[in-house]
């Protein structure tokens, strides 16, 4: 019998709403045979509603505490394959306990790889050989800041920073010294800022979490969603993002303009695959991950790396389009058995040019199937 077909009980704790999506592809690929369980803090979380099996996380928690919950949770419901969202990199720590009770976790690497690739930092400063990295530089007070901002205008490069430790963008801007306040609290510019407004903060702050001040890439951006086992890809899928505006010709004075609309387009990267299985070798990663590259804005398009997500992304649905089902894999690798064939990969129907559509829907008003947790009552 196929690993697909095998019954399975399927954990994600607190995740992103973008998960909805791969519970529908782990539904559809795997049938009838597959139960799956989700928790999380707030009751009503709507990917909570394609779940077999509900649980409310306790929120007010340490992380030990939230380990031994995650534990209990798994014997409790006699979990095969648990994914973890929430404090992935602590749960990592703990592979070999959740293994001595029956249950395989999907995670990048051990919990000390995982801390490393949230410190993007000491992370770029330690990509092998062969992996295109912008030039950056860690600051952590107003003056070495504004020596490295001064270095890098030096070099005939623009300028921009963010959080050495950070998701969602959060905290990342571009220096723009045509800024003002007035326009920027005005026309909500989110991610620019001036010097001289930045000087304000930072100055007064006296010495601040650490910053990475960088060349601003403002070209063409990938996004590759890789399944990885013991630092080897399995499979993987280049997500371009469309740029529209004016690139240079590489060795000429001209620009032309590019328009790709708003779809994304899937196709084979093959400079940006190479590099990606440089890292998933270097850093010996492994289950559901996704790496993010981005290129200046001129032709012949060069991407460097940007960081490693040691986690399946939003996108994963986009790659189902092309019959590659990640999250199915990830499982099947997860619950492979010595002696057993290896799943089988199928190769993706590329190239595709690819969109999402918002999607409405109404919550049930009594969820039936939501339990709260144990240390919660």
């Amino acid at each position: 019998m196929q690993n697909a077909l095998r019954p399975a009980r399927v954990w994600f704790n607190k995740c992103f709403s973008s998960v909805h999506g791969v519970f529908r592809q782990l539904r559809a690929g795997w049938g009838p045979s597959l139960t799956l369980l989700g928790s999380h803090t707030q009751r009503d979380f709507g990917p909570l509603t394609e779940c077999d099996v509900v649980e409310v996380e306790p929120s007010a928690i340490d992380e030990h505490q939230y380990v031994q919950w995650c534990l209990e949770f798994c014997t409790r419901h006699n979990v095969d394959v648990f994914v973890p969202g929430r404090m992935r990199e602590v749960l990592s720590d703990h592979r070999a306990d959740f293994a001595a009770r029956g249950t395989q976790l999907i995670v990048a690497g051990t919990g000390a790889t995982m801390r490393l690739l949230e410190d993007k930092g000491r992370f770029l400063e330690q990509v092998p050989a062969g992996v295109a990295v912008p030039r950056f530089i860690r600051v952590r007070t107003w003056a070495e800041f504004e020596a490295a901002r001064n270095e890098l205008l030096m070099e005939g490069r623009r300028v921009c920073f963010k959080p050495s430790t950070s998701v969602f963008g959060l905290g990342f801007y571009v220096l723009d010294d045509s800024l003002t306040p007035l326009r920027r609290l005005l026309n909500s510019e989110g991610h620019r800022i001036s010097t001289h407004e930045l000087r304000g903060v930072l100055e007064a702050a006296g010495e601040f979490p650490e910053l990475l001040v960088m060349e601003y890439l403002n070209g063409g951006e990938y996004s590759v969603d890789v399944l990885a086992n013991q630092g080897r890809v399995r499979a993987l899928v280049s997500r371009r993002k469309p740029y529209n505006g004016r690139v240079c010709i590489e060795g000429t004075s001209r620009t032309e303009h590019v328009e790709e609309g708003q779809s994304q387009t899937l196709a084979a990267a093959p400079d940006v695959e190479h590099m990606v299985g440089l890292l998933v070798e270097h850093f010996q990663l492994d289950g559901l991950l996704n790496v993010q590259f981005r290129s200046r804005a001129v032709h012949p398009e060069r991407p460097q790396l940007l960081e490693i997500n040691g986690r399946m992304s939003g996108g994963l649905p986009y790659i189902g389009l092309t019959g590659l089902n990640l999250p199915l894999l990830a499982v099947q690798f997860a619950l492979h058995r010595p002696g057993e064939p290896l799943p089988i990969i199928p190769e993706p129907a590329l190239p595709l040019r690819v969109q999402e559509r918002s999607e409405v829907f109404a919550m049930p008003t009594r969820p039936t199937n939501v339990q709260p947790s144990a240390a919660n009552d």
